[in-house]
């Protein structure tokens, strides 16, 4: 033992400080452990294989805590607690990360840690594996990974690349078979970055970590390219993934493929399994509708064509105002608002149905994929019902939001089924026999019967059918004008 040595040295105190974190609440034991991490920087001496072992068993402590604090955040995603969760979590990867760079600056000073040892090999996958956990949370506020983080997890594949420990199986949870390597949990990383995950709900991006999880074995990068859906990663300069527009002639020795198009086939067979099953196991805590959505995502993103858009984009100028919650964007619809939000977003491109728009400032309310908003475009006091469909938010170059239009005239409705009266938004126009969209609140608007609104001195009857779309305090309910 050295001198002043580090308290969680002492047997006695680790075993007490692992029953604290294992019985406390998740948020109290998260930050408790991002303490314990940190202290490794200046809390005393520490010999490089004690520090490599004490993180590896904070690291596998914090598990189980991790998922409640994910579970705890998905349960209420957009409340004013999930601010703190999220927080939680990214804080908790940043010291992990610190904590695993501090380890590996330190891989050639000591025996335990040679290559082709254990604790080596177990050191270089938890930090890929740590750096998969970061994307997730980071996801969830729309942010990319830190440069830093890919840095960390790419030099891990390459140095063990390099002395052969890719395919060398490491038990992952003490008491159980499960295994895995560094080469899989890459993959994993990889497949996430390729996800888009910027297109997300949530709820979303929690699932594609677990269908990355459930796919894991079939996924895999290779020194080859092939024809079909193809990324490449340079191991030169250790940047995240990008798409192959084509396959190249006389690849470097230097760049890895990952060939995701060969798992949307088993995507396939999942997501018909998915529609004849009640419940899923494997992705406890999820809705149903919520993954077979994820399925069709990912298979449009991984699939031998690259997604392309439906109309072009043409840069534009201008300033305009976004309006949030279905509730306040019905009294702006009507007039009858007395407040209006100002015109705090830059217009940046604009096709046939939608437009993107970027600003400084990360509005919560706005920057969430999946929101309805109300949009005041120019100074004619006209206003136009969106979807916001992308978001991606940086520190350096503020929040940029895509946006899908659902109505270009939209105009609130007073709906009335016979027995109660409500608020609603029509988004096209009434013409008898054709469909119309009608945005209210969830659960308002039942399929049976028939529904009459009230559009200025006009009354007019719908028939109400499937919902089309729903998010955070709405739903879009597809209707036939009778």
């Amino acid at each position: 033992m050295v001198q002043n040595a580090h308290p969680l040295l002492h047997p006695d105190a680790l075993a007490q400080t692992l029953t604290d974190i294992a019985t406390n609440a998740a948020p109290t034991a998260i930050v408790e452990l991002i303490r314990w991490l940190d202290s490794f920087h200046y809390e005393a001496e520490l010999p490089v294989s004690e520090l490599a072992r004490l993180v590896v068993t904070l690291d596998e402590a914090a598990q189980p805590q991790l998922r409640q604090a994910a579970g705890l955040y998905l349960s209420n995603a957009f409340g004013s607690r999930s601010v703190r969760y999220k927080a939680l979590g990214r804080d908790f990867h940043a010291s992990l990360g610190r904590a695993y760079d501090l380890v590996l600056a330190s891989l050639h000073g000591d025996a335990a840690l040679a290559p082709g040892g254990a604790l080596r090999t177990e050191i270089l996958l938890r930090s890929v594996r740590s750096a998969a956990g970061e994307m997730k949370w980071a996801a969830f506020d729309y942010q990319g990974l830190a440069p830093d983080v890919w840095l960390r997890a790419g030099g891990a594949f390459r140095s063990a690349s390099a002395t052969g420990e890719l395919n060398t199986p490491v038990a992952i949870r003490e008491g159980r078979e499960t295994r895995s390597t560094i080469g899989r949990e890459f993959v994993r990383l990889v497949a996430l970055q390729c996800a888009s995950l910027d297109q997300l709900s949530p709820e979303r991006i929690e699932a594609t970590d677990k269908l990355v999880r459930y796919l894991q074995h079939s996924l895999e990068l290779s020194s080859v390219p092939v024809q079909g859906g193809l990324f490449a990663i340079d191991l030169d300069t250790l940047g995240p993934p990008r798409r192959c527009l084509s396959v190249p002639e006389a690849p470097s020795a230097a760049l890895r493929f990952f060939r995701p198009a060969d798992a949307v086939s088993m995507l396939d067979e999942l997501q018909q399994t998915l529609v004849e099953a009640a419940s899923a196991p494997a992705f406890a805590g999820l809705s149903l509708p919520s993954v077979t959505a994820t399925i069709r995502h990912l298979s449009r993103q991984w699939g031998p064509q690259p997604p392309m858009r439906q109309y072009r984009r043409h840069p534009v100028q201008g300033q305009l105002a976004l309006a949030t919650g279905l509730g306040f964007i019905r009294s702006l619809l009507s007039g009858e608002a007395q407040l209006r939000p100002a015109a705090a977003w830059s217009l940046m491109d604009a096709s046939r149905n939608g437009f993107g728009v970027a600003s400084s400032m990360m509005d919560p309310e706005v920057c969430r994929v999946g929101a309805l908003v109300g949009a005041h475009v120019g100074e004619t006091g006209r206003w136009i019902l969106a979807l916001v469909r992308r978001v991606r938010f940086s520190d350096h170059t503020g929040a940029a939001v895509g946006l899908q239009t659902l109505s270009s005239d939209p105009q609130q409705v007073v709906l009335d089924d016979g027995s109660r009266s409500w608020s609603g938004i029509l988004c096209d126009p009434v013409v008898r026999g054709r469909g119309v969209r009608v945005v209210c609140e969830p659960g308002f608007m039942r399929s049976e019967g028939q529904v009459f609104a009230r559009l200025g001195p006009r009354m007019v009857k719908l028939e109400p059918g499937r919902v089309l779309a729903g998010g955070p305090g709405y739903q879009i309910i597809g209707c036939n004008v009778a």
